[in-house]
């Protein structure tokens, strides 16, 4: 069974990869609008939304969307537009806990049927003084990235707990992907 992940982000299949999950990329053209309020939903919209986009350009295939947030204080924690706004989302999430939530999409062609769910996975930081921000904010390359903090790299450092999957946090919640194949008894050793 082919698996299409509906992403050409080298991360994402790096990941996919690391687990034995033979997939294939395909760049989804899906603009992330949702109209839900809800922040499970919104996840499942997009992930949904960016699942669908590639549906019509493969056959036969199981085609999986995903999409992820960090959610904090009631709302989402959108991919810094600065330096100072990426200080910010760490300085905001310090001594709190802060939710990972991925949405997943996954549409098995042959049998017509999809299953949209989610992940979710808690962050509980410690304290995290003004000194250690700045250091994280002049010595991690990827700080424009995600919420502004890249959990793998210098922000472990300030991590108290992880209640649930890491690599959800990291956007790939290969667990669930994978639960969610075996419904329709889809093992690593069928994917081709």
């Amino acid at each position: 069974m082919k698996l299409v992940l509906a992403s050409t982000s080298k991360f994402k299949s790096a990941i996919m990869d690391k687990v034995k999950m033979k997939h294939v990329c395909i760049k989804s053209d899906f603009e992330e609008v949702s109209s839900s309020n809800d922040v499970y939903e919104y996840v499942k919209d997009l992930a949904y939304g960016k699942a669908l986009s590639v549906d019509k350009m493969v056959s036969n295939a199981i085609i999986v969307g995903i999409d992820t947030i960090v959610y904090m204080d009631n709302k989402i924690i959108e991919k810094p537009k600065s330096i100072e706004e990426a200080r910010n989302n760490l300085k905001m999430a310090s001594g709190k806990t802060t939710l990972v939530i991925t949405g997943i999409c996954l549409i098995n062609q042959e049998k017509n049927e999809i299953i949209k769910t989610f992940q979710e996975s808690k962050v509980i930081m410690n304290n995290i003084s003004d000194e250690d921000v700045d250091f994280y904010i002049n010595n991690e390359p990827d700080v424009m990235y995600a919420s502004g903090f890249i959990i793998e790299t210098v922000a472990s450092n300030f991590i108290n707990k992880i209640d649930g999957s890491f690599y959800n946090i990291l956007g790939v919640p290969v667990e669930k992907i994978y639960e969610n194949l075996l419904k329709w008894d889809i093992h690593l050793k069928d994917l081709d």
